[in-house]
């Protein structure tokens, strides 16, 4: 962390003297492997090669691996086969597609991650022939490109972590609202003073410029340090500062905006504590795209790993509570641990590997905490490695149930243009069906045929052996998404005569929160046609969970860019709010359905492109007379009042209240 300038006159100087940024980005292969046997015996791996977007698995029809113990892999149309062993202790993924996934979206000319902006020539050596670059140019005096967007457990464990690595007593998330940094979250440290943080929510800063720390790192994409904020004159907050006894802030560039934190209880001589940047893409895919219930950042030490940040669930702490009848954490009690830097437990193998690593705990030999792990009902820890440490990532047998699975199941299927979606559950050793959706039309086609049960329903009464390697136990076990072209004629499909008897054609299965939710799509038109893995946004369900189950909300809308506008590409509304609309007028039409009708600008003031653009969560308090929400006389005639709208990783979601209607 550089010292702030002194001026905004200084500021400028910096802009007109930034030197371009590369970062150099060759393709890279990306690796799937299927692992037999513990790390410390190696690993085989099979790499496909492609570019550096998300490769999920693909399965082809081979009828001479049935029953091989093999699977077999493509990323472009070319099949490759790696050896699964009966006794598989792990999985280990490219850190490359790792990268990939957690962040889908190239970053724009002009960015760079936080992390490559502090040490642009850093790579680590045993990872270099994974990671993937690209040649990036920093524009002087640019704004901070989108970055990962940041919101709900993803951004609280963002700001937690930090505070945790740098021993800091808060954290302030700041966006852009219409050319003004406001505060988009706070955090307070257990036993600190909140009042600093609190009291800085009405703060506004013009982004454009450098007339204060928070603006100049904005503009500039640069961290900075301020060793003494109640002397420092461009702090807008200086009279906070001394008011609440802050010593030293850092601002860095963080998600599209600027996270800073500070201290009250040290003085950080213009750099602050020598701590690791908590990897935001990676923490961000842990909770959403594999339904962690906590992460720990593990950071190397004088020969031995130390938990130097953590986070867990909020929903999972809720359950622990209650099962348990205290306030115990796994993490909490991983933080006095000391694991051996060069031994060959998960944690530094994954280091020493350079890839990401999927343990179960049962097969999980080398685990110090093996025992603990189990106490807290984990399933398995998913390791990747990131700078500055290795980040785990913890999957427990928490499972989506009740109207946030009704809406993901649902709300699925829109969003990909499936027919069916199947939400499949662990217990035992043997994976069942825990909850599916079958899309309107997709009835209608079968009664036509006269048919009254679909491929979903009749999976009801299956169930798949966990160690096999159908379609299924695969995807859970090696926690990465997988796509099978055509399903009747993919022996190993274990219910290929299933689907040629109800025309299913192709299907995804991809790895979520307490299983795996399988989609499809049939022969018929009621679908498209998949040639390969569909662009699935990634639906936010631990946001949906608090709209549903905690919020009592109404519905839940989920908005996509679609050109130059924001459109509804899945809705779900609650059966008891139905039920009132068809009692109230007759009809089948709810807030969130009739809402599909709505295009809004991308470029608009509304709050739909403001908290894309800005990262930043609104409330609307009375939606049947706000305009900026641009649906007054729909919010009218549904009864919605209280809405919320939270920016997620593609796109926007949103939630609301309903009261009784008129």
């Amino acid at each position: 962390h550089p010292p702030p300038p002194s001026s905004p006159e200084l500021c400028a100087q910096m802009a007109a003297q930034q030197h371009p940024l590369r970062l150099d980005r060759s393709s890279a292969a990306l690796g799937v492997a299927a692992v037999g046997g513990m790390l410390a015996q190696g690993l085989l791996f099979t790499t496909v090669s492609g570019s550096s977007g998300v490769r999920p698995t693909t399965v082809h029809p081979q009828p001479s691996l049935r029953g091989s113990g093999s699977i077999n892999t493509a990323s472009d149309g070319r099949s490759a086969t790696a050896s699964v062993s009966a006794v598989t202790a792990v999985t280990a993924i490219s850190g490359a597609l790792i990268a990939a996934a957690a962040s889908s979206r190239p970053a724009r000319k002009g960015s760079a991650s936080f992390s490559k902006l502090l040490r642009p020539t850093a790579v680590r050596p045993n990872a270099a022939a994974l990671r993937a670059t690209v040649d990036v140019e920093a524009q002087p005096a640019a704004s901070m490109p989108a970055g990962v967007r940041l919101s709900g457990t993803a951004l609280a464990a963002a700001l937690k972590m930090q505070c945790d690595a740098a021993g800091a007593d808060y954290a302030i998330y700041w966006v852009n609202v219409d050319g003004q940094l406001v505060v988009g979250s706070t955090f307070t440290a257990a036993g600190k003073d909140d009042g600093f943080a609190k009291a800085s929510v009405s703060t506004k800063v013009p982004s454009d410029g450098c007339t204060g720390p928070e603006s100049t790192v904005y503009h500039l994409g640069q961290p900075i340090c301020i060793q003494d904020a109640c002397a420092y004159d461009l702090l807008k907050r200086k009279d906070l500062a001394v008011k609440h006894g802050v010593k030293s802030i850092c601002f860095a560039p963080c998600g599209g905006g600027v996270l800073e934190y500070g201290t009250s209880s040290a003085v950080w001589m213009e750099t602050p504590p020598t701590c690791p940047i908590m990897p935001l893409d990676e923490i961000r895919s842990a909770f959403e795209d594999l339904g962690a219930s906590y992460v720990i950042f593990w950071q190397p030490l004088d020969g031995q790993y130390s938990a130097v940040a953590d986070y867990a669930s909020e929903a999972w702490v809720k359950e622990l509570r209650a099962s348990r009848g205290d306030d115990k954490t796994f993490t909490a009690e991983c933080r006095g641990i000391k694991l051996n830097a060069n031994g060959n437990g998960p944690v530094s193998e994954t280091a020493n590997l350079g890839i990401a690593v999927r343990v179960p705990i049962s097969e999980a030999l080398t685990l110090k905490r093996k025992d603990l792990a189990q106490e807290y009902g984990l399933k398995s820890l998913h390791l990747i490695p990131v700078e500055g440490g290795v980040l785990e990532c913890g999957i427990t047998d928490q499972k989506i149930k009740g109207l946030t699975l009704n809406a993901a199941l649902k709300m699925r299927c829109d969003s990909a243009g499936a027919c069916y979606a199947i939400y499949w559950t662990e217990t035992d050793g043997m994976f069942s069906v825990s909850g599916s959706y079958v899309t309107p039309d997709r009835r209608r086609a079968l009664r036509a045929k006269g048919l009254t049960t679909d491929f979903a329903d009749a999976s009801k009464y299956l169930t798949i052996s966990s160690e096999g390697d159908a379609v299924v136990s695969t995807c859970a076990r090696h926690g990465m998404p997988t796509f099978v072209a055509d399903a009747p004629s993919t022996n190993t499909f274990c219910r290929q005569a299933l689907a040629a008897e109800y025309g299913i054609e192709s299907i995804v299965c991809k790895p979520v929160k307490g299983g795996v939710l399988e989609f499809g799509t049939s022969k018929g038109s009621e679908t498209p046609t998949w040639t390969e893995m569909p662009p699935c946004p990634d639906l936010p369900k631990d946001e949906m969970k608090k709209a549903l189950e905690d919020m009592a909300a109404a519905y839940v809308i989920f908005w996509q860019l679609r050109g130059d506008h924001y459109e509804v590409t899945a809705d779900f509304a609650t059966p008891d709010h139905e039920r009132m609309i068809r009692d109230r007028y007759g009809e089948e039409d709810s807030f969130a359905s009739v809402s599909r009708m709505f295009a809004l600008p991308a470029d608009g003031d509304g709050y739909i492109a403001s908290a894309a653009r800005s990262g930043k969560e609104f409330l609307v308090e009375d939606a049947m007379q706000d305009a900026k929400l641009g649906r007054q006389q729909l919010a009218q005639k549904f009864g919605i009042r209280e809405v919320h709208i939270v920016p997620c990783k593609d796109g926007v979601l949103e939630y609301g209240k309903a009261t009784e209607i008129a």
